[in-house]
Parts: structure tokens; C-alpha cells; sequence
């Protein structure tokens, strides 16, 4: 592993060119035939420049091809790589086609299977403390520019924490696939983190993990980098000595000397910190760690290394009266007589574990070359060795608590692989001989620029995606809308099942709108379908002309023309539209749902409920907000609304949720609508929510609700004890809104926002909080008086999972959660469809979001998820290894269309392409 030699030059060109003084190397075993090892790094296809600050190395076949794949950590600005093993001696850097995104100071790193599917998972450490005091003292502002600047010069995305990569299988093109669930499985927060190992210490089948952490000084203290360095160079400069001494200004850097971790692993993607239970309690500044069963009792012990204190050994005295296991010693007659690159899958009562040897893991150590289960089920039905060479072993009936010796000369089978990319799925990329011709193109606005402390930008809700057929022909057509200054594009289908754009074109001269939803309906009853499109964003102030939404009239034909003066004026940041006849006349009526005001985050824009007075060929909507409830003009910020008749009496119930806001249900009371929320059991759940579709998923007769969150894989973690809260008022007094988002860390509210965050959005507090350390404990209560805090409007989270409302009787709706797999990122989308078609109709949940702020890093964990429904209201999670489901991406929405070559999904993202799936095999 090389270390950095960095003088200021052009970085793309730094980065191409080689350094055999501080790059990686890679170096091939000849010793048998000339007794040496020959540098083969550039012919092998490693990168070897003088940027990367390489920490660890680890070897994996991650791909499971029979060929062992490399994952190097690198600290500092150069990214980690992933070589793939090309089989020849050459290895292909594929980290940007399997990664979404990774540490941005990697350290140590280990590659295992730890939630026992059989596909090896990718961990790598980082340096994110725990604790707020730590993290406000640690870490400077958000750095927007600096990261978008190296994302600009090649580098990869990349977040300051521990990450967990997730196995999610293989896709189309033959690339392993991650979802990153370090912060949902509750491991991403470790301070200044070494090694990381994944190992079962507490004999129930599951791996743990174990982190060493620690750094004699705190060199990113930020008040020592301002002040104290400031200063000494100050005044070194004023005495004419520009060479201070640096080894005096070291020993002023603050120390701080904290305890390790060690996490047990639950069996559902998550872990629990158990370091005080299991009673490694001790506080050092540790580096390398191992395992190994020294005491040869059945059971792990550790071995962990210290800086400037002596090494500790850890025994394991896990309670042996039940325990089983076993140990697994691999000899063979090769050059590689240990067998180093093994495979060993244990199989005992329809539970399976899977471990490679490759003991050099986590950093700088080596562990056992003994493969090591825990056998909690009490036998072992098979072990399954699958041989560097390519031999097979299979050992059944296997005796536990003992050491087994296996030599490969018994093997009299060769390995069978049966892995690949084209088999037979229920989803499959069509996008390349699909293609759509369209391309969603963000605009360059930075909504951080004009409001500093909002959590993620407004600007980025696009595009909208509706689905018709809309001249008639049986086919269904798309309609995709555009950013600002881009026009919406009409896709007619076409009698071989591709999409070309239509001639009709009226929305060009709208280009200047921000599509952010549209829908398909009848809007005057003439049997055709006609266009809505809502125009949203976060670039203009309310009242701006740009934001007035659009009605686009169908002459039968799939021709459009725009009905100027259909609409009421709605000058405001909208997002949701939905359409249903709420006043039973025999037209349909819309609500469409106001998003955030612009500059003013959170509080929301404008709702509108529109009657539908169309009449004698004249289209007209009238704005009756006012009159069937005027709670709705300012109800949230409303990302998903739907009309659904609830109570059986013709007239449809209005479903709302939104952004930090509940769901709200207004029951129809023959067209006046009242808020019946807190009746119906959902007055309380105040999420980020955004997406609902209505579906009878228990097939009782009656709709429930199917509701898409921001999900669990974020730094905070809401509930109804612990909620977030953004605590908004104009503090100081300027004329400006400033919205305080604040979060529990170790059961105490504090603020988002650094100490250089809050102070450019209030100066005024720069006398207070001079030094960050003086921020780094501040609670809201601290930080504001009570009279300033009292003028305050106050929003609420409690939720972030996505969830079903199941409707009981009298319009009361329980709360089921989704499996966690649903809680991995934010859901956009959902769709209700008997996808495997068993007659019982799945949930399919697409998503992400990447405009959350430049350190909580993107939400880009989902590929999509089909939830196999069992036809009472629950759901399993389907892996998209098994399901060939990989919409990756910043998806905003989807849909399913009919075909003449079958089924397909199309996807919407953001910046980017639609994505086209296949459905059946």
C-alpha cells in the first residue's frame, strides 16, 4: 500500500501517471520458478499514483467467479478501488459500477458474509464520531463546493463514516451490486477507526463485529486548526521564523483516549452495541486487531494493538455447556498448502454460513488461518469446500466441537459455477435495446446557497412521469416532464412496443416551468385522456408566473392544445396532484398539493382544491379550497395526496402526506371535507413522507394505505420519544427565516448544523460561541432564550419508516411496518401489481434521493424492491439477486406499461435517463 506525495499539479494528470515511490504495488509470486517477486502492477491494471494513501488490503472472491477480486482502502481524497480479477493476470478497477458510494477516509476494511445469504459483504471504516461534542469539535462545515470540485476532477463519492455494503447480487451486465446500510444497521458512528472484524463471538451463527479506534492527538480539532495553529504561525511569521517548531505546537493538540467497539450482530441487518456488556471497556488508542481461539475453548478470542500502551488479549468466556462448533483446518498438496482463497459453505437445518480463507483483514493483521463456525442448531448437515484449484469437497453428517483437518487429495469432485449474469429472472434491463429518447437535465441552482441550514434541496423533485394512451390506438404513451428550460417530452408507443416523440408539442412554450408531477385523465368528458402537469421547484419566489400549473387538452387524437384560462392563477411551489369527483357531479375534480415555500423552509405553499366546472365544451376549474375546508390552502408540505372513497358512500375521502407533516385524511362529508385524522389513528405520524398509493393488501374489502419515508439508513433515528424537530422563526431578528433542524445523539436534542453553519446563517452568535468547543455541547434550550425560542414554529418527525395503514373498522387505520429491506433509502414510488402473478398482488418500492446536504451523503441505497405479497396484508422482501431487479439511480417515479413485447417497468430519474425493465422471464 503506498502514501501520498502531493505537490500542487493538475489532478487528472496527477492521478494518470504512476509513481513507483508512493503508489500501490502489486507484486507476483515467482519464487518457485526464479525465486523472486515481480512487480506486475502496471500490466496487472493496478492504479499507482502518488495520491493515493493506501491503509488496507483485502482479498475476496466478491464476485464469486472463482477468482479472487481486491479491494484496497485509501485515506485522504483518492477513492478506494475494486479490481475485479479478469481471470489473466489483469484486474479491472470496477469500484464506480458496484459502489454507490464509499468512506471518504478509508482505513481499515473486511470482507465477509455477515448476514449469512451467502454473498460476501464490504466494510470499511472511517473516522465519524459518535458523540455530538466530539463531532461538532471534529468536523468543520459542510463542503459543498470542495465535494462537487473533486467529484468534477475524477474522484468518486465519498462521506466521512464507517460503511456496510451490502451483497445485493449480480445484475444484467455481470456486476456485483452493494446497498450501503451502515447508518441503518447502526455501525457507521466509531470515531477514528482501525480495524474492522467481522467474526461470531457469541456463537449464534451470525458474525459480529469488533472496531479499534483511537488517535494519540486530535489534529482536526477545529479550535486548535483556527486558533492555536493560527496563532503559533502568527507569531512565528512576526519574529522573521517562518520554521516554528513543530514538534511543541504537537504536544498542545488535545488527546482524548476512548473505548473500542464491539457490535453483536441481531440476524436483521442490524447490529447492537454490546462493547459495555461483553466488557471491553477499556479506553486506549488501538490500531491492529485479531482473532483467533488461543485458548482452543470453541469460541474467538481478540488480540488488539496499542499505541504507547502495552497489546491486549481479550479472552472469550462465552458460556460453553451448549455451545457447538467447529473448526476447520484446509491442507493441501499445491504451492499453496494452506489453502489460502478456500470457499467453505456450512449448511445445518436449512440455515447456511459462508466464509473464505483469507485471514490478512481488517488492518495490519492476520488472523486465524482456521475456519471457525458456530453451529447453533447442533449439527451439521454439510460443508461444501470449493478448492483455490477448482476441486469440490462435500463432507456430510459433520461431528461438532472439534478441530477437522481436510485435505484436498480426498476432493473427487471440480466445482460446478452456476452464478451468472443471464439466468432466467422475474426483472431484467432493457434499457440498452429500449432505450428511451429522453434525458431529464437538472438545473446548476444550489438551494444551500440561498438557505444555509435546510436539510436537502427542494429544487431536485423532477422529473414528473404520467402514463395513457392518449390517440386512441390501445397503446399506452408516456409523457416525462422537464427541469427549468427544459420542455416535457410526449412518447407515443409504437406497434413494436418502442416509444418515439410526438409531433405535439404545446408544453415547449411552457419550458421555462418546472415539471414535477403530472397525470393523465378526462378532463371534459370527451373520451380522451388530457394532460395535468404541476410546476414546482425551489429556483423561483411564490408568485412567480413560472409556477402556474398546466391543463393540456387532448383533441382526440393525441394532439394537445394549452387551456390558458382553465386554471385559477397558482403561483406557488407545488408538488402533488390527485383527481377524483369529490362532489359525486360526474366530472373529476383535483386537489394538487403545495410543496415548500421558496426561501422559507419549512413552511409550506399553497394546496388547492379544484371543483371542476366544466361545462358546454368550456374547460374551468374553480379554486373551492376555501369553502370545502380552508385548513387545506397551508396544510404541509404535500409530496403524495389521493381521492378514495373510504366509507362506502360515493363520496371520496381525501389522503394527504407530505414532508414533516402526518398523514391527514379529510372524510367527504358530500363535499365538505373535515379532518379526521386524529380519529383515524394517523393525526400523529409526522415523516418525510413521499409517496402513497391506496391498495386492499389484506383482501378484506376495503383500501389501506401503502405509504413511502425517507427509511432508516440516515444518521438520525425519529420516533415519537425522540423526534426531529426544525425549530423555525426569524431569531435574530434580520428579516430572514432561520429554520434549526435539530436530532437525539445518546438520548439529547442538539442542532444539525456545525458551529460555522449557524454562525453565517446568525452572526449575532459569533460572541457567544467564539470557540468551538463552546458549541460543541449547545442545545437548542443553550443556544436561544426562551423568549426567542417560544416565537418559534416548530416541525416534527416521528416517522421514517415506510409503513402500510391497514384500514379497521370506522375508518381507524393501524400501523404495520414494512420489512427493513423497505427501509434502506427513500422511497418515491409505489406500485400495486401481481408482478410473479400468484394471484396475489406485490408492492413494488422504488426511490433514492441524492440532494440530501453534502455530509449525510446521498440516500442511494435501493435498487428497487418487490415485496412479495401472501395475500394477508404481509409482505417478503425479495432480493434483487433473486428478483433482477436493479433500478439504481436518483428515481423520482415509475410506472408499468403494456406492450406488445410484454411488460415493462420505466423508471424516472433525476439528471438522468429513463431506465427501461423487463417483467417476466
Amino acid at each position: 500500500m503506498g502514501h501520498p506525495y502531493s505537490p500542487f499539479l493538475n489532478t487528472r494528470e496527477r492521478r494518470a501517471t504512476p509513481d513507483f515511490r508512493y503508489g500501490n504495488r502489486l507484486f507476483r509470486n515467482d519464487v518457485a520458478e526464479k525465486g523472486v517477486f515481480t512487480d506486475v502492477t502496471l500490466q496487472a491494471g493496478i492504479i499507482n499514483n502518488a495520491l493515493n494513501y493506501g491503509l488496507s488490503v483485502n482479498i475476496s472472491d466478491i464476485n464469486l467467479d472463482g477468482w479472487p477480486d481486491i479491494y484496497t482502502t485509501s485515506d485522504y481524497t483518492e477513492h478506494d478501488c475494486y479490481y475485479v480479477n479478469n481471470g489473466d493476470g489483469t484486474f479491472t478497477q470496477s469500484l464506480q459500477k458496484s459502489f454507490a458510494h464509499i468512506s471518504k477516509f478509508s482505513m481499515g476494511a473486511d470482507i465477509a458474509d455477515f448476514n449469512n445469504d451467502g454473498l460476501p459483504d464490504v466494510l470499511t471504516l472511517d473516522m465519524l464520531p459518535e458523540d455530538n461534542h466530539r463531532q461538532k469539535l471534529l468536523k468543520g462545515p459542510d463542503e459543498y463546493d470542495q465535494y462537487h470540485l473533486l467529484l468534477d476532477s475524477g474522484y468518486y463519492r465519498q462521506h466521512m463514516r464507517n460503511m456496510l455494503h451490502l451483497n445485493r447480487g449480480m445484475d444484467d451486465e455481470g456486476n456485483v451490486r452493494f446497498s450501503e446500510i451502515g447508518q441503518l444497521a447502526g455501525i457507521s458512528n466509531t470515531d477514528w477507526s482501525w480495524a474492522g472484524l467481522l467474526a461470531d463471538l457469541n456463537g449464534d451463527g451470525w458474525k459480529d463485529l469488533v472496531v479499534t479506534n483511537g488517535y494519540l492527538r486530535d489534529f482536526t480539532n477545529m479550535d486548535f486548526l483556527k486558533y492555536t495553529m493560527a496563532d503559533a504561525q502568527l507569531s512565528a511569521a512576526a519574529k522573521g521564523n517562518l520554521n516554528f517548531k513543530t514538534y511543541e505546537l504537537v504536544q498542545k493538540m488535545p488527546s482524548n483516549v476512548l473505548r473500542n467497539y464491539v457490535f453483536e450482530n441481531t440476524g436483521r441487518l442490524e447490529f447492537r452495541d454490546v462493547t459495555e456488556v461483553w466488557g471491553l471497556t477499556t479506553k486506549s488508542v488501538s490500531n491492529a486487531a485479531a482473532y483467533a481461539d488461543f485458548d482452543n475453548d470453541g469460541d474467538l478470542d481478540l488480540i488488539i494493538g496499542n499505541n504507547n500502551q502495552p497489546v491486549e488479549l481479550w479472552r472469550n468466556d462465552l458460556p460453553h455447556e451448549n455451545h457447538k462448533w467447529l473448526t476447520i483446518r484446509l491442507r493441501s498438496n499445491s504451492p499453496n498448502r494452506f489453502a489460502y482463497g478456500a470457499k467453505v459453505w456450512l449448511y445445518a437445518k436449512g440455515a447456511l454460513q459462508y466464509q473464505e480463507l483469507f485471514p490478512v483483514r481488517g488492518y495490519q493483521s492476520t488472523v486465524t488461518s482456521g475456519i471457525f463456525f458456530s453451529v447453533p442448531q447442533g449439527v451439521a448437515d454439510s460443508l461444501v469446500i470449493e478448492w483455490p484449484s477448482g476441486n469440490k469437497s462435500v463432507i456430510r453428517d459433520v461431528p461438532l466441537n472439534q478441530v477437522v483437518v481436510i485435505d484436498e487429495t480426498n476432493a473427487t469432485e471440480k466445482w460446478v459455477r452456476n452464478r451468472d449474469a443471464s439466468r432466467k429472472r422475474l426483472f431484467s434491463n432493457a434499457s440498452k435495446e429500449e432505450q428511451i429518447d429522453f434525458r431529464h437535465r437538472e438545473n446548476d441552482f444550489v438551494d444551500f446557497k440561498v438557505e444555509v441550514l435546510i436539510p436537502y434541496q427542494l429544487s431536485r423533485m423532477g422529473p414528473a412521469l404520467a402514463k395513457g394512451d392518449v390517440n386512441g390506438d390501445g397503446l399506452e404513451d408516456l409523457f416525462f416532464g422537464g427541469a427549468i428550460d427544459q420542455a416535457g417530452v410526449l412518447m407515443l408507443q409504437t406497434a413494436d412496443g418502442t416509444f418515439t416523440p410526438s409531433r405535439s408539442r404545446p408544453w415547449a412554450a411552457d419550458a421555462a416551468c418546472e415539471d414535477v408531477n403530472a397525470l393523465f385523465f378526462d378532463v371534459d368528458n370527451d373520451n380522451d385522456l388530457d394532460l395535468y402537469v404541476v410546476s414546482g421547484g425551489n429556483e423561483y419566489l411564490d408568485d412567480s408566473p413560472e409556477f402556474q400549473d398546466r391543463l393540456y387538452l387532448n383533441d382526440g387524437n393525441g394532439a394537445f392544445s394549452r387551456a390558458l384560462n382553465a386554471l385559477p392563477a397558482m403561483t406557488s411551489n407545488k408538488h402533488a396532484v390527485a383527481v377524483g369527483d369529490f362532489d359525486n357531479d360526474g366530472d373529476l375534480d383535483l386537489f394538487v398539493g403545495g410543496r415548500g415555500k421558496p426561501g422559507y423552509f419549512p413552511l409550506p405553499s399553497r394546496s388547492y382544491v379544484l371543483r371542476n366546472d366544466s361545462n358546454n365544451g368550456t374547460v374551468r376549474f374553480t379554486d373551492v379550497t376555501d369553502s370545502v375546508n380552508a385548513d387545506l390552502q397551508f396544510t404541509g408540505m404535500v409530496t403524495a395526496a389521493s381521492w378514495t372513497d373510504l366509507t362506502g358512500d360515493g363520496f371520496p375521502e381525501l389522503v394527504i402526506a407530505g414532508d414533516w407533516m402526518p398523514i391527514k385524511i379529510f372524510r367527504n362529508d358530500k363535499g365538505a371535507l373535515t379532518d379526521v385524522s386524529d380519529e383515524a389513528g394517523t393525526g400523529g405520524m409526522y415523516g418525510q413522507w413521499n409517496a402513497l398509493t391506496m391498495a386492499d393488501v389484506d383482501r378484506d374489502g376495503d383500501l389501506d394505505i401503502v405509504l413511502g419515508n425517507c427509511g432508516r439508513n440516515h444518521q438520525y433515528k425519529p420516533s415519537e420519544k425522540e423526534p426531529m424537530t426544525i425549530h423555525v422563526a426569524d431569531f435574530d431578528e434580520n428579516g430572514n427565516l432561520d429554520p434549526i433542524l435539530c436530532y437525539y445523539i445518546q438520548g439529547t436534542s442538539y442542532p444539525l448544523a456545525s458551529r460555522d453553519e449557524l454562525l453565517d446563517q446568525i452572526p449575532a452568535l459569533k460572541k457567544k460561541y467564539v470557540k468551538y468547543a463552546d458549541y460543541a455541547g449547545a442545545t437548542l434550550d443553550d443556544i436561544f432564550s426562551k423568549q426567542q425560542r417560544e416565537k418559534a414554529q416548530v416541525f416534527r418527525c416521528t416517522e421514517a419508516e415506510s409503513i402500510i395503514l391497514v384500514q379497521e373498522e370506522g375508518l381507524k387505520f393501524s400501523k404495520r411496518s414494512l420489512p427493513i429491506e423497505a427501509q434502506f433509502s427513500t422511497t418515491q414510488s409505489i406500485l400495486v401489481d401481481d408482478v410473479d402473478g400468484d394471484g396475489k398482488d406485490d408492492l413494488l418500492l422504488l426511490g433514492n434521493f441524492f440532494g440530501y446536504r453534502t455530509q449525510a451523503g446521498e440516500s442511494d441505497a435501493s435498487f428497487g424492491l418487490l415485496l412479495r405479497g401472501k395475500g394477508d396484508g404481509t409482505f417478503e422482501a425479495v432480493s434483487p439477486d433473486e428478483s433482477g431487479l436493479f433500478a439504481d439511480g436518483d428515481v423520482r417515479a415509475a410506472v408499468i406499461v403494456e406492450t406488445p413485447k410484454g411488460r415493462r417497468l420505466i423508471v424516472a430519474k433525476n439528471d438522468d435517463v429513463p431506465q427501461v425493465i423487463r417483467i417476466g422471464r
